[in-house]
């Protein structure tokens, strides 16, 4: 039985290497069952992960591969629309969380913390890993071992909550 504190790893995003040669960009493809959005190729994964475990699962696939880092409402409406073709039910882990646990959230893959959609009741306390969910637009905190799936309806603005003692 699966412990409760377990999660599914059902998003990753992978830094898309987009070649040049001479003037003519070349769009990278991406593996099948992926899609590729603005440089980035993203795929769903079903596996229960924690949310360390499942980062180390993204870095396996790629050089650079990630869990996703969501930079704005477009790329978030984006990817829970693309996470909705596989299920609507759980929220699913993203690339934003605490690592010194004192609340100060970063993107995994470095870039600009700007894009805050925060639930309400979701920020403070022993939460430091977070999941991205479309049925109510915003962010949330998870514990890291939590069981959970994915975002739940696809095209509105997801959201991003935090609760998490093990990132």
């Amino acid at each position: 039985m699966a412990s409760r504190s377990m999660r599914l790893l059902l998003l990753l995003n992978c830094l898309a290497k987009v070649g040049v040669v001479g003037d003519i960009i070349r769009r990278p493809s991406c593996a099948p069952g992926w899609f590729y959005h603005k440089s980035n190729c993203y795929g769903y994964f079903r596996k229960l992960r924690n949310w360390s475990d499942a980062e180390l699962q993204c870095q396996s696939y790629e050089n650079g591969a990630h869990l996703a880092s969501i930079l704005n409402v477009k790329e978030a409406s984006t990817i829970a629309e693309y996470i909705s073709g596989y299920q609507r039910s759980q929220p699913v882990w993203i690339g934003l969380h605490d690592p010194q646990k004192r609340q100060r959230w970063q993107w995994i893959d470095g870039a600009m913390y700007l894009y805050r959609s925060w639930s309400g009741k979701s920020m403070g306390g022993n939460k430091h890993c977070t999941e991205m969910s479309s049925n109510n637009s915003k962010l949330f905190n998870l514990e890291q071992q939590r069981m959970q799936q994915a975002p739940t309806l696809p095209v509105q603005v997801p959201t991003i909550e935090q609760e998490s003692r093990f990132c």
